[in-house]
């Protein structure tokens, strides 16, 4: 069974995990593991170890939310030594639950690639809309000019 740790700086796993639990429900699979000043490399790499144990069986996603940063380079050191691991960077929620959600049967390297994919095209700049020139263009469009 797949299982994603998704991890960063502060409470930045917790808010995560409660933005896709409010969309998409409790899911097993997730594991939130927040980095807080409380925090050293070490009791963050035991976290880490812990849930690693406990699915010593499956692949390991780590979602981590800076590259270079404390979890970063935790995550990092396990996962160059696994196979059966990958560690991504720098995603967001509509990335990961386009990806959560699908389901498919894919490989880890390919779902990873896929959530770097989705939170890349997840990510947009809104263009403002001039209300006056819709208004009047409606306007001309009833009166039929």
């Amino acid at each position: 069974m797949r299982k994603i740790i998704i991890t960063g700086h502060g409470r930045y796993a917790s808010g995560i995990g409660s933005a896709i639990e409010t969309i998409a429900g409790k899911n097993d699979n997730i594991y939130y593991v927040d980095f807080t000043e409380d925090d050293t490399d070490i009791t963050l790499k035991e976290k880490f170890n812990s849930i690693i144990k406990e699915n010593h069986d499956g692949e390991i996603l780590f979602v981590c939310d800076i590259l270079g940063g404390t979890p970063f380079k935790v995550a990092a050191e396990i996962v160059n030594d696994s196979p059966n691991m990958e560690l991504v960077i720098g995603c967001n929620v509509g990335g990961l639950l386009e990806n959560i959600l699908k389901n498919e049967d894919n490989s880890l390297e390919e779902f990873a690639e896929s959530i770097v994919s989705s939170s890349k095209n997840a990510t947009l700049r809104f263009k403002k809309i001039d209300i006056n020139k819709i208004e009047d263009k409606n306007i001309q469009d009833e009166d039929g000019i």
